[in-house]
């Protein structure tokens, strides 16, 4: 029995395709590898730009050479690699298409999805994929610094409302020159995050309305570059004026928090034990975790993520993962803490993990309050 990887996918949605093949296409083609033979199938389209563009290592195949037209459903050109290979089965990602497995098994191939990550290797970054985030990463501190600066430009009106460029200053208007900045530097934005006040205690709420002075921003900036697929990662907590005191509190706890992980982060270290080690830091502080009133309280999100072709993806630095990181991820360390009736603050930066301890990514300064 012979069996083989399968992946059927747009290698631009697609972080496994892309990683298999190194090249973009908007529309799914697809990759197989086994029988000592590694290859993507695809319409004349882009075959010639697939030959230019493709890993060295991976055959680029026509439609034709199969012996199925350009007009062949999914099913049929599979059959005819099967049929060529001998290929008696697949092994393919989870999230492949349903309906195509189902087509495969009643066919009579077996199809078995992969339950953990297609390609584990994925979070061992090589030198050229650590320059690929970090060039990210740099595009996602230049937008942060617009909006620094732009929080820096404003005025504070009557009632506490930040006053920009003539008019009010908003979330929306504020993501929206994030977000400008972003693409005009290489890279495509992503749900940034630009949460005032109170929305600052729901970690995800992108933020709306009015940005007033004396309050929490909490800003989030994941971008994504057009040209090699990777990903940046970002956050800052800052306050226009003066921070009362509860967030200038919560503002040197979190930072300590996240100055202290970093330090044990190394081949070795346990993530579970790391994120441990983090809250224990937020709870001397005086700042407990819990749930009250329907509403979660404190330090209640994972101390991080890997990042790379996917803005989450493996290791995480989480209280149930207790695998030992082994040198080579690149992860975020952004402890957090969220309280409904006054808001939040999250400070995330960027490692490299690598042999003795880790290396930060991260080059733009932390500061809460902007004059």
């Amino acid at each position: 029995m012979k069996k083989a990887d399968l992946i059927v996918a747009a290698s631009a949605n697609s972080a496994d395709m892309l990683y298999a093949c190194g090249f973009v296409a908007p529309d799914p083609f697809i990759y197989f590898s086994g029988a000592g033979e590694t290859g993507i199938i695809l319409s004349a389209l882009e075959q010639d730009r697939a030959e230019k563009d493709c890993r060295p290592e991976v055959a680029v195949y026509g439609r034709d050479e199969f012996s199925v037209d350009e007009k062949a459903k999914s099913i049929d050109l599979i059959l005819a690699l099967a049929q060529k290979y001998d290929f008696t089965g697949f092994r393919v990602p989870g999230d492949f298409p349903l309906k195509l497995a189902d087509e495969l098994r009643a066919a009579g191939m077996t199809v078995t999805a992969e339950k953990e990550q297609f390609f584990p290797r994925r979070q061992f970054k090589s030198r050229q994929e650590v320059e690929a985030i970090t060039d990210a990463l740099r595009v996602t501190e230049t937008s942060m610094r617009r909006a620094i600066n732009i929080i820096g430009e404003a005025s504070i009106g009557a009632d506490g409302a930040l006053l920009w460029n003539g008019g009010i200053l908003t979330s929306e208007l504020l993501r929206s020159e994030i977000n400008i900045e972003i693409i005009r530097n290489g890279g495509m934005p992503d749900h940034t995050i630009v949460a005032g006040g109170c929305q600052g205690a729901e970690p995800h709420n992108v933020g709306n309305g009015i940005l007033y002075a004396g309050q929490s921003i909490i800003i989030d900036i994941f971008p994504r570059m057009s040209s090699t697929g990777y990903w940046g990662d970002l956050t800052r907590t800052l306050v226009k004026g003066n921070a009362p005191d509860i967030l200038k509190k919560a503002f040197a706890a979190v930072l300590e928090a996240r100055e202290r992980a970093k330090e044990l982060i190394r081949p070795g270290a346990i993530p579970a034990e790391v994120h441990k080690f983090a809250n224990e830091i937020l709870a001397r502080h005086g700042f407990l975790t819990g749930r009250q009133d329907g509403r979660n309280f404190g330090f209640f999100h994972g101390l991080g993520h890997g990042v790379g072709l996917e803005i989450h993806e493996a290791p995480r630095l989480s209280p149930v993962n207790h695998e030992p990181l082994k040198g080579g991820e690149v992860v975020t360390v952004e402890p957090g803490l969220y309280y409904p009736e006054w808001g939040g603050v999250r400070l995330e930066d960027m490692v490299a993990v690598c042999s003795g301890g880790c290396n930060c990514l991260t080059e733009i300064e932390t500061v809460l309050e902007i004059d």
